[in-house]
């Protein structure tokens, strides 16, 4: 019991002190909000009429009269990226010496690590918070109910913090911000493989192949069910489950890669 209490509070120390830093950087938060709102309003303007509600009742109308509340998911996942700068703060830490003394202190590498995680996770809950107020304005209403609003904000948490664990991985790895920075690129990619503009049963070829293997889809889809669809229940735990195991898989990474960057400090 005592060391899970000494465990969370090393994580709560570590955690609020990367979130001071992010508070004192407000700014930098901007940028990913007004891509992620930018791409909502253009995906909609542009397909809504197509696809959404001049379409209702046409082949054409998998969003059910709504579009909006289809392509909010994409957005809300295109604000995963901003989870990447976890990794910079690690490596930041790195470059200041800040990593090395943690290491001489009796920290557990799980919180030196969970932090930044934390702490990615939380600003992608916070710009998604932003592009779900944006969406409400503009139109989604979740066919669950007003409860699909936090529904979708939870796995948007989680699917943040498997993100920022694989930034930090990268990070510490590399050992430098431009190794982080470019493995958030390759978030992108993973985005267009998977259903972003049509259901997956409208994907052919190779591209339906690669988006069945792609866990974007799995929280996309989640994400449209909750929107979209109502209680399908397994459609939305697959979602939660690819998010979750996301996130301990990058964790459990990152961690392995902090060892081996001590072992050859």
């Amino acid at each position: 019991m005592e060391s899970n209490r000494s465990f969370l509070t090393q994580l709560q120390i570590l955690t609020k002190r990367l979130l001071l830093r992010v508070i004192r950087r407000p700014l930098a938060e901007l940028p990913n909000i007004f891509i992620s709102a930018f791409f909502l309003f253009v995906y909609d303007g542009a397909l809504g009429g197509v696809f959404g509600g001049s379409a209702q009742g046409t082949p054409f109308d998998f969003a059910n009269g709504n579009f909006v509340n289809f392509i909010l998911p994409v957005s809300i996942v295109s604000a995963s990226v901003s989870g990447g700068a976890s990794g910079i703060y690690l490596v930041e830490d790195i470059e200041s010496g800040v990593f090395k003394r943690y290491q001489s202190m009796p920290i557990s590498k799980w919180a030196i690590i969970l932090a930044p995680m934390l702490v990615g996770a939380l600003r992608v809950l916070l710009q998604a918070g932003l592009i779900m107020v944006i969406g409400k304005i503009i139109g989604a209403d979740p066919a669950v109910g007003a409860v699909g609003y936090f529904m979708v904000l939870s796995i948007a948490f989680l699917w943040g913090m498997g993100f920022a664990g694989y930034s930090v991985a990268a990070g510490v790895r590399s050992g430098s911000s431009q190794g982080a920075q470019a493995a958030s690129f390759l978030f992108f990619p993973a985005l267009f493989l998977a259903p972003t503009f049509v259901p997956r049963e409208a994907l052919r070829g190779w591209l339906a192949t690669a988006s069945a293997y792609n866990p974007t889809t799995y929280v996309i889809e989640s994400m449209r069910a909750i929107m979209v669809d109502g209680w399908i229940t397994d459609v939305i735990s697959k979602g939660y489950i690819a998010a979750g195991s996301f996130a301990a898989i990058t964790l459990t990474f990152a961690v392995i890669s902090a060892g081996k960057a001590t072992e050859k400090a």
